[in-house]
């Protein structure tokens, strides 16, 4: 697998037109892609080949992925989310 070739095509699959998608997939993607492993990334693209409304269902915890690997990365994904903003409200942040 192209590990850089993988990372620049989830970055570009992490656009998903919805605001509320977009806020959490891309800057997670564009900050910890490079972070990411082979089994890492493939749940990404598991995730990414969802439809929009399955994707809205499991970040507002609606409902649960069936693959453990998938429902690991959007917990990850919402704590990133979280620390990030976070970050953005503290004296200081970036």
């Amino acid at each position: 697998m192209n590990l850089g070739l993988s990372r620049a095509k989830l970055t570009w699959r992490a656009r998903r037109g919805a605001r509320e998608l977009d806020s959490l997939l891309l800057p997670y993607v564009q900050d910890r892609g490079a972070e990411l492993n082979e089994d890492a990334l493939k749940a990404m693209e598991q995730l990414l080949s969802e439809s929009d409304p399955v994707l809205l269902d499991w970040f507002f915890e609606r409902k649960v992925p069936p693959e453990p690997q998938v429902a690991a990365l959007i917990h990850d994904i919402l704590n990133y989310s979280g620390q990030r903003h976070r970050d953005q409200r503290s004296p200081g942040g970036s």
